[in-house]
């Protein structure tokens, strides 16, 4: 028994030591590769998401002040998920768990809308379906000083629907408690489920708090007929007739049921409008997603260690192996200068093309490029070494000495003519004549 109990608590410990955290997915998404464009950021997560019961991290990728997609790390493997049916699943439900939470602290931020899933509705409701009750006390009341006047009213139409009202009211108090519950549970704990639990539990507030509205509009209506019987008898007195309108008047529950019906109206189209929008979004960011796999593909096959080139060649990465190929006091060495071009024009248009994130097409190249390398060193270089080539600027300093030495010689052959033309010479032999 003692041992089970260890090796149950070894597992354990070795599950928990497995699991990654947050700020792990975070590195290993945006400093271990290179998904992200120097432009982007990202969102730390602040919990799991659970999906087909496993939980993953999902972290956002973010450009301004939109997502453009997510990426979504496995708890408990560290490991990417690339499944698009898996990352449907999990993207849809951080949008939804983003979208809520903006939601929220719009409408709480809003003075002129409440967020009605809270603690002080669902007194507001309850305390409503307890006058509602006591109201039918006060309706026995009208009755029985009617009947007195000698004016027989039927109130039970009226008993009946504050009765039912007040269960509807009770009712809206328990299902924004449970609403309340399934919504801290989703926010902690996102899930479809969980998000399908909270949604269907806000769907039947909304609900209910609509039926309770039109119940209390036709209870207003019917009391408003009452009221008008009351007016136009000759049976009662005005004094009398004023008490019963006081006694009539709708409960204070019931004359703000209007309003947390706009309230409830209001935040049921805009969760819908969230939803719409986050369902019209699930193409556009799985396809992102898939875009960026591909562009940390093309990153590795540019400058990572690729294994073609070190089981064929004597390089690790392609960006190496076209550095020291097209090096300037190498590249006329290859015994093979087609494969050579072919290196160079296919590198330079994978590097064109991912820079124009043409991912698919720069793959292409740089695996082009990768068979160029293996192919120029497996040909390997000219035993006879070439000359070394002659730059242009030693090509124009060469002429200039040439030009210099050219003009000395010619003066050195000419001294004598040079010098007669400098000096000038008298015709007599003896010499320049300096003074005429």
């Amino acid at each position: 028994m003692k041992c089970a109990l260890l090796l149950a608590m070894l597992m354990f410990s070795a599950l928990s030591v497995s699991a990654i955290s947050g700020n792990d997915a975070v590195n290993f998404v945006v400093s271990s590769n290179h998904f992200l464009y120097d432009e982007e950021t990202y969102l730390p997560p602040n919990v799991p998401i659970m999906f087909e019961g496993k939980s993953y991290w999902v972290v956002p990728v973010v450009s301004g002040n939109n997502i453009v997609t997510y990426f979504p790390v496995e708890a408990d493997s560290g490991e990417l998920s690339i499944s698009r049916a898996v990352n449907r699943g999990l993207f849809e439900t951080a949008e939804q768990l983003r979208e809520m939470q903006l939601l929220k602290n719009s409408v709480s931020s809003n003075s002129g809308v409440d967020w009605i899933f809270t603690k002080k509705y669902e007194t507001i409701f309850n305390e409503t379906s307890l006058q509602l009750s006591d109201e039918v006390f006060q309706l026995n009341t009208v009755e029985t000083t009617l009947s007195s006047a000698g004016l027989l009213v039927n109130v039970s139409g009226l008993k009946s629907q504050l009765v039912s009202m007040s269960g509807q009211a009770s009712s809206v108090s328990e299902k924004i408690n449970s609403a309340s519950a399934a919504e801290n549970s989703f926010f902690i704990s996102p899930s479809a489920q969980a998000f399908n639990e909270m949604n269907s539990s806000f769907g039947g507030v909304f609900s209910m708090i609509s039926a309770l509205n039109d119940s209390s509009l036709s209870y207003q209506s019917n009391v408003d007929k009452l009221k008008q019987q009351i007016s136009v008898s000759d049976k009662i007195d005005a004094q009398t007739k004023s008490q019963i309108f006081g006694v009539l008047e709708v409960p204070q529950g019931l004359q703000a049921l209007r309003n947390y019906n706009l309230d409830s109206t209001q935040i049921s189209e805009s969760i819908s409008s969230v939803l719409e929008a986050v369902s019209l979004r699930q193409d556009s960011v799985l396809s992102e997603f898939d875009s960026r796999l591909l562009k940390n593909d093309v990153y590795a096959l540019l400058y990572g260690e690729n294994p073609d080139l070190v089981k064929g060649s004597s390089f690790s990465s392609l960006y190496s192996a076209q550095a020291a190929i097209l090096a300037e006091e190498n590249r006329g060495l290859w015994k093979d200068q087609a494969k050579v071009r072919d290196l160079e024009q296919n590198y330079s248009r994978a590097l064109k093309l991912y820079n124009e994130k043409s991912f698919s097409e720069s793959k292409k190249y740089a695996q082009q490029a990768v068979a160029n390398a293996v192919s120029v060193e497996k040909q390997g270089k000219n035993e006879g070494l070439p000359p070394e080539p002659v730059s242009q600027d030693f090509l124009f300093q060469l002429a200039a000495i040439l030009a210099v030495l050219l003009v000395l010689l010619y003066a050195l052959n000419n001294r004598d003519k040079l010098s007669k033309k400098i000096f000038g010479q008298r015709e007599d032999g003896e010499g320049p004549d300096f003074y005429g």
